[in-house]
């Protein structure tokens, strides 16, 4: 007698094996927030960097402002502060809408407004290479307590602390 087709173990081994992989291709499709938050305040910390260095080359003053939701740079021109719009990596950077920012600059907390145009960056980046002192912190509104940060020294040092 010839038998045809598959039997129950085998349609069920089948089953798990393709079940196996389609989580595992869901794991690395959905977002993670550690990643999110990582990934943002390692771009931050790179593009404060970069403006450390394009203040230092070009002799110029730029100050960061930093909001709950987005950040951007500006620089000293005629005694005003004019955004840096025309720069890619310097222009407003709007953050995903789980994230927050909060700054700390000299032990003070100061996330600004929009409001005024004439405003003061909350952290200079002087020509010199040295910077207003601060500490940045990032995260999720879902996990307020997984905060990463970056800690800016008055020398131009930057630091990256992460929750483990």
């Amino acid at each position: 007698m010839l038998q045809r087709g598959f039997t129950l173990i085998e349609l069920l081994v089948v089953l798990v094996i393709v079940g196996l992989f389609s989580s595992m291709v869901m794991l690395t499709v959905t977002p993670n927030d550690n990643r999110n938050i990582e990934r943002e305040i390692k771009r931050l910390m790179v593009v404060t960097q970069l403006a450390q260095d394009e203040a230092v080359m070009q002799g110029i003053e730029l100050g960061l402002t930093v909001q709950s939701d987005r950040y951007f740079f500006s620089r000293l021109q005629e005694n005003r502060w004019l955004p840096l719009a025309s720069d890619g990596q310097l222009s407003e950077h709007i953050l995903d809408s789980s994230l927050v920012m909060e700054l700390d600059v000299e032990g003070e907390e100061s996330v600004q407004s929009v409001d005024d145009e004439t405003q003061l960056p909350a952290i200079m980046i002087l020509s010199s290479g040295e910077l207003t002192g601060f500490k940045l912190s990032l995260y999720s509104v879902e996990q307020a307590d997984n905060i990463f940060q970056i800690i800016g020294q008055e020398n131009g040092q930057l630091t990256l602390q992460s929750p483990n």
